[in-house]
């Protein structure tokens, strides 16, 4: 997570010094604006937490921004945070911490005339940056470095700081260190009062701000837009620029900034030869210093209220902030402001008639006046320098990457006939494959078409083995002993009064053949030719009725009783002619496996657009095994199946039930215990769009 800290210096100096914190691993966020005693909370909490580490990253970068808070508040202070934030940063070879460490302490060597040290500082925690291959943290470095470069008067070196870190911007499209570092470059310009190219540059940077959506980066460079016109003295455009500055600046209650744009609008009205007016403003950004540890600024402020007050005769106090500037200004060799004060006391003190004195302050502005005039040509061919060096080494790169380019097109050529060939090769595979796959295909839905026709035949020739096996076992017994008792009758073995004693045994077996005909013609349409279901209206209570009425006399000679205990008026949507047949089934299946003096209830109850029926006995019941395979036509045993009174039974009642009950939108499905009797459901539409 990365939180910005942004410190600001004004247009005298180069500006926008990008500090940028890189915090890993870290659970807290620091905006911008974030105030110095919400981060020091957040690290009085962190140290008083039982584990905490000293070394722990989180610390380190908490005592970095917090150092960094001090930037303009307590010089010691930030001297004090980065130090330790640095040792630290060495002991756990924490190289972003050292690194941001670093940055911090250049700030306060350079406070403190140490530019050569701060130089060092800056240039290591570079080398570093560059060693861990961190781009951010290499513009973060350069950055100062080009600012440093160019306080102490080496614009070329500026320069080359800020070209590396511009180009290593542009590659990482960071647009808001693009923007910075080219508003420095703007400023570096505009030091060589090349006042066109500075100002297309801060045109550029605001069309960057614009993108950036930032309205405080957006006032800073309106600024500094705004000092350059006091230049040209274009002080229309300069009063548009530094109003809408001041705007945003009071707003947000940005300090800095807002003491610079101060500056800048007492400065125009000084132009204009309005030095109350100047003076005004100048009196508000002196104030505002009172809380900020910017001397370098100041040193520029305090000539330009020496020059004001000079305008006013009010020459003890032009004086005054003369000598002051001057003091800072020798201080951290600041040749610009040094000129200037040197200047000011030079015409002060003529005006007092302290001609000694006068002579020499202008001696010292004279020395200073030739050295800058020396450094600024040496600057000017610096500058020249280094942009053709810069432009020349990105031309050699431009050439190697095209050669690097052309390489890479011609192995793209090369790749792209190698593709074209395995295109070719992978065609005509494929086309090979897709008349194999057809073939297989073909083959395949032949092979299924004769296995299908082979399943028929097996299916056929198992329907009339079963037929047989049924005619054979469940029809010829009865049949046969019929006969034999007729013929028995008819050849006067037997008296009609012996006859009359076979008559319930007979009827029984006619019943029984009668059943088994019913059904086994009911079966045969449906595996021969199917059944058509023919859905109508009709009262299941009636139904079941009529079937225990049927049946009543088989269940009596067992003793058993039937109970019907559906609703009354209980109407479904089924063909009647196929629940018949499941009814008389189900029924006679209960007689056949119930054990003598038992009882059979049926009941229905609803279940959404369905009635479902239920067939309780209390008989033999059926074991898990059988339970799997009991609706299986396929699976129907060819031998006879003997009740509880030695009944006979053809196998294929419940398979034609189940299919019967399918065909009507049903389902059906059993519950048994063996030797605990078995209970037979199934299931009807009530309406007609239920209907399958």
């Amino acid at each position: 997570m990365v939180a910005y800290f942004i410190i600001p210096n004004y247009i005298k100096r180069p500006l926008c010094l990008l500090i940028v914190f890189l915090f890993l691993n870290v659970n807290y966020t620091y905006a911008q604006n974030n105030k110095l005693d919400s981060l020091s909370t957040v690290l009085f909490q962190l140290q008083r937490n039982d584990n905490f580490d000293a070394s722990n990253h989180e610390h380190i970068n908490l005592l970095n921004a917090i150092g960094h808070e001090y930037y303009f508040k307590n010089i010691d202070s930030l001297y004090f945070y980065t130090k330790k934030a640095q040792e630290l940063s060495r002991k756990s070879n924490y190289a972003e911490g050292t690194i941001m460490a670093l940055i911090g302490l250049s700030h306060y060597e350079a406070y403190n005339g140490e530019n050569d040290k701060a130089i060092q500082s800056l240039e290591k925690a570079y080398n570093l940056a560059k060693k861990i291959e961190n781009q951010k943290l290499k513009i973060r470095a350069l950055n100062p470095l080009g600012i440093l470069h160019y306080d102490i008067g080496n614009h070329a070196e500026a320069l080359k700081a800020y070209l590396k870190a511009i180009e290593i911007a542009t590659d990482t499209n960071d647009l808001l260190n693009l923007s910075f570092i080219q508003e420095n470059v703007a400023h570096l310009y505009l030091s060589q009062k090349d006042y066109q190219q500075s100002l297309s540059l801060y045109k550029k940077v605001q069309d960057i701000n614009h993108q950036l959506g930032n309205d405080v980066y957006t006032a800073q460079s309106s600024s500094n837009i705004a000092d350059l016109y006091v230049k040209l003295k274009d002080f229309e455009n300069a009063k548009v620029y530094i109003d809408s500055s001041i705007v945003i600046f009071e707003e947000k209650e940005i300090d800095d900034w807002l003491a610079y744009s101060y500056m800048v609008k007492g400065d125009m009205y000084l132009r204009q030869n309005r030095p109350k007016l100047a003076l005004y403003w100048y009196d508000k950004a002196l104030t505002l210093h009172e809380g900020l540890n910017d001397d370098r600024s100041k040193a520029q402020l305090l000539n330009s209220l020496s020059e004001a007050y000079f305008k006013l005769f009010n020459y003890v106090q032009a004086e005054e902030n003369a000598i002051a500037s001057l003091e800072i200004g020798t201080r951290l060799s600041l040749l610009d402001d040094s000129k200037k004060s040197n200047q000011l006391l030079y015409e002060i003190n003529k005006k007092n008639n302290k001609a000694d004195i006068a002579l020499k302050y202008h001696e010292v502005f004279k020395l200073l006046s030739d050295s800058i005039s020396r450094k600024e040509n040496l600057n000017s061919l610096g500058i020249l320098k280094t942009k053709l060096e810069f432009e020349k080494q990105q031309k050699d790169a431009q050439l190697a990457n095209e050669k690097v380019k052309a390489r890479q097109n011609i192995y793209f050529y090369m790749a792209l006939i190698a593709l074209a060939i395995l295109a070719l090769i992978i065609f005509l595979l494929r086309k090979q494959s897709k008349a194999r796959k057809i073939f297989n295909k073909e083959l395949r839905l032949k092979t299924k078409a004769l296995e299908k026709r082979e399943e028929e035949l097996s299916g056929i020739n198992a329907t009339k083995d079963k037929l047989f096996s049924i005619i054979g076992h469940d029809l010829r017994g009865p049949i046969n002993a019929l006969a034999s008792v007729l013929n028995m009758l008819k050849d006067d073995e037997i008296s009609q009064e012996e006859f009359l004693e076979f008559t319930p045994k007979v009827k029984n077996d006619v019943d029984a053949i009668s059943f088994t005909l019913n059904n086994l013609l009911s079966w045969g349409r449906t595996q021969m030719t199917g059944s058509k279901t023919e859905a109508s209206s009709f009262d299941i209570h009636e139904l079941v009725t009529e079937n225990i009425k049927l049946l009543q006399e088989t269940a009596k000679n067992k003793n058993i009783s039937i109970t019907n205990t559906t609703p009354m008026k209980a109407f479904v949507w089924a063909d009647i002619n196929q629940i018949d047949v499941v009814i008389r089934n189900l029924l006679s299946n209960a007689i056949k496996f119930s054990h003598p003096k038992s009882t059979i209830t049926v009941n229905a109850t609803k279940e959404g657009d369905f009635l479902k029926v239920a067939i309780k006995d209390k008989g033999v019941g059926m074991s898990p095994e059988i339970l799997d395979q009991v609706f299986s036509s396929k699976n129907a045993t060819l031998v006879t199946t003997y009740g509880t009174s030695n009944e006979k039974g053809t196998g294929l009642g419940l398979s034609l039930c189940k299919e019967m009950v399918n065909n009507n939108g049903g389902e059906i499905f059993v519950t048994s215990k063996l030797n605990e009797g078995s209970i037979f459901y199934f299931t009807v539409p009530l309406r007609e769009n239920n209907t399958k």
